[in-house]
């Protein structure tokens, strides 16, 4: 792997494109020319933004790089809050994304991979997911190193470049805190198993401040077989001065999860099989560890202007095996299978980002300014494919596991060994959210992006299979009309492009796809910690990718249209409320491979869902401290399997609740907690690889867990 020296060219290449953003750099020109210099104060944002305990938050960075009124911001914005983190034991995206509207689980990969379709589009390895505002590679990103999530709904292409149209969720980690503190948990669970983690931060003098998140977790596979197991350890340091600051955080994990395919539908229906019995076999596990390094300094240049520089790398190196359905025979119950293998993956994300973002009076309005370049460099490799030969000896009726890949020089897949995908971009952007009076605030920005996209594959037979070059100019505009100060509505105009990193089965690379979003809306904060977002949106999407089975489908031409409702925050004293509801119209316009297929709706995307959750803390006189009830569930409607519809994963709801007493009885804070997952106990089907690969959802599960502060 190369890692990139390039960030001075990539500036200067951008030169004969400068007339593109000018408006914007004008402003941002004047500004610096006309400002009186001032002694710097630095901005420091600790851990969230919202007040402890809080299910809502006020303020969110996912739209501009910079903390900002949500209700500034001409596009939906949501936060999962690090209490309702806490609360509901949130320990995935997908546990976090039941709590937000309009995102439900799309393929996983076999559940080693975060996968989600954001207002009917997207999937795994589509580049959505960002750690810290960098577009995460890890996999399952989620861990105890992070503190929020937030979670931009539309086109993010404006500052956060290759996207589909869907949205990005970006998880933001733990930051060190300048006040001692120590935090043990532990945990078990119904399944077997359990975990343990600790996490210290505290400062070390001269501004300087650390902390240390670390955890172990071994925990059985709710299915007949397999097991999840994780080591992680994350040291990170930060330093502040009157004008400076930085911080350097780097994590490790260690990971050895199942490979689960799911099951099957066949003649539109699950296969009548017990719902925890796999098709695949114990062989089935991906092995390896991620890592990541991210480095931030931050220079105030004034009471004004503030200016970053941030470097990140990230790294996932695994290896798998895979027992995988190929065809089902439900009347015989024989489940063609074949045995592979893939050793040696690596994904590494190179990326390197310069800002100057703030806040001057120009011509007597306020502006919100950020320009930026930045450097991406996205590499994924994999040394070795082995493909066994189709057996038909598994009977799904009296199964007898114990299958095996076979590992040797004949079976070999020559055209998916030393596979090779590169995609490489450079980029400057400027956005600028002018205040035109108390009431109106205009947004306007655009990026302009080049990349290079590469892929090749053999050993004995080397073959170039890409080699794409190109340029995008994305534009963003939006207004912002303050009706009250309690009340704001918006509307905006978006372009995204996605020149994918997704390859199938077979080494295909996904085709570059092009969205274009418009979304209206409006932002009421109800009650003083109750805020409520109305969003109305279409999205137009071209050469949309789609992994069916294994094999990548085009779509050429893909529709979404639909309506969010999100309300969260504090009702009354100690109650605390998220309501969330979405309805999406979903539908290919253009199938240039099948045209009866015109007209379906889009893979794993529900017409209808929503959710309610409801939190309550009660004192007891009794009772030293507080106990704080919780619960509620989520619908999510029927949605199509495959881009024919040939069949339909039924609608489900399912309920969470958890009960918690919070005290002084060991430290500054104890807390013993018991959460019940899926309550009432549902078998539901999460989302659709192909007919062949359905995931299940997990049955109930109860965690009994406890933690100390010191």
């Amino acid at each position: 792997m190369k890692t990139p020296f390039a960030l001075p060219f990539a500036v200067g290449h951008f030169t004969g494109k400068i007339p593109l953003l000018l408006p914007g750099l004008l402003f941002s020109t004047a500004a610096l020319a006309a400002g009186t210099a001032k002694e710097p104060t630095l901005t420091v944002t600790a851990d969230g933004t919202g007040e402890p305990g809080s299910y809502s938050q006020d303020t969110a960075s996912a739209a501009s790089k910079m903390p900002l009124p949500r209700n500034e911001t001409p596009q939906s914005v949501s936060v999962v809050t690090p209490q309702v983190i806490k609360d509901y034991q949130v320990k995935s995206v997908n546990d976090a994304m039941k709590f937000v509207s309009g995102v439900s689980q799309g393929n996983t990969l076999g559940a080693i991979e975060d996968g989600f379709v954001k207002r009917g589009f997207g999937s795994n390895s589509d580049g959505s997911i960002f750690i810290d505002g960098v577009r995460s590679n890890q996999g399952l990103s989620m861990d105890s190193t992070i503190d929020h999530v937030e979670v931009l709904k539309g086109s993010a292409s404006l500052l956060y470049g290759i996207q589909n149209p869907g949205g990005i969720i970006n998880l933001v980690s733990k930051k060190p805190q300048y006040e001692w503190h120590t935090h043990l948990a532990g945990e078990t669970t119904s399944v077997g198993g359990g975990a343990g983690s600790v996490d210290i931060t505290g400062p070390l003098g001269d501004g300087f401040a650390f902390r240390l998140i670390a955890e172990r977790q071994r925990e059985d596979y709710w299915r007949n077989f397999g097991a999840n197991e994780h080591t992680l350890l994350s040291p990170s340091l930060s330093w502040y001065g009157e004008k400076a600051a930085f911080n350097i955080s780097y994590t490790e994990y260690k990971f050895d999860i199942p490979v689960d395919r799911g099951t099957a539908f066949i003649n539109k229906k699950p296969v009548n099989i017990p719902y925890n019995q796999r098709l695949d076999d114990s062989a089935n596990h991906a092995w390896g560890k991620n890592k990541r390094l991210n480095i931030s300094y931050a220079y105030s240049l004034d009471e004004t202007w503030e200016t970053h520089l941030n470097y990140a790398w990230m790294q996932r190196r695994y290896d798998s095996n895979e027992v995988r359905a190929t065809a089902v025979n439900a009347a015989t119950g024989i489940v063609s299978r074949r045995a592979d293998a893939n050793r040696g993956f690596n994904h590494q994300t190179t990326y390197l980002a310069w800002d100057i973002g703030g806040s001057p009076q120009i011509w007597g309005m306020q502006h919100d300014i950020m320009l930026g370049v930045d450097y991406e460099q996205n590499e994924t490799y994999k040394a070795w494919s082995y493909r066994g030969k189709v057996s038909k000896t598994f009977n799904m009726y009296d199964p007898i596991y114990g299958e095996e890949p076979p590992i040797n020089a004949s079976t070999v897949a020559d055209a998916q060994s030393n596979l090779r995908t590169n995609l490489y971009s450079r980029s400057l952007f400027a956005k600028d959210s002018i205040h035109l009076t108390d009431k109106w605030i205009a947004v306007a920005g655009a990026r302009y992006q080049r990349y290079t996209q590469t892929a090749s594959s053999g050993w004995a037979d080397p073959q170039s299979t890409l080699n794409d070059r190109g340029d995008a100019f994305l534009p963003q505009a939006g207004l912002v009309y303050k009706a009250r100060p309690d009340l704001s509505l918006y509307g905006s105009y978006s372009k995204s492009f996605t020149p994918s990193t997704q390859t199938d089965d077979d080494g295909n690379v996904a085709s570059t796809e092009k969205g274009t979003t418009y979304e209206v809306g409006a932002k009421w904060q109800m009650l003083p910690a109750v805020s409520a977002t109305l969003a109305l949106y279409r999205i137009d999407e071209k050469d949309m990718s789609v992994l069916i089975n294994g094999s990548t489908r085009n779509i050429p031409e893909a529709r979404s249209t639909g309506a969010e409702v999100e309300i969260n925050g504090e009702l009354a004293p100690d109650w605390n409320l998220i309501a969330t509801y979405s309805h999406d119209k979903t539908e290919i316009v253009e199938d240039d491979v099948n045209p009866a297929n015109e007209g379906n709706r889009l893979v794993n995307a529900p017409t209808n869902s929503g959710s309610l959750y409801l939190t309550h803390a009660i004192r007891f006189s009794w009772l030293p401290g507080e106990v704080r009830v919780g619960g509620g569930g989520r619908y999510v409607g029927s949605r199509a399997g495959d881009p024919e519809n040939s069949f339909t994963m039924p609608d489900y709801t399912v309920a969470d609740a958890f009960a918690a007493w919070d005290s002084k009885l060991v430290g500054k804070h104890t807390q013993l907690k018991i959460n019940v997952n899926n309550l009432f106990d549902k078998a539901y089907y999460g989302s659709s690889g192909g007919n062949l690969r359905v995931s299940e959802g997990a049955p109930r599960e109860i965690v009994v867990s406890a933690s100390v502060d010191f």
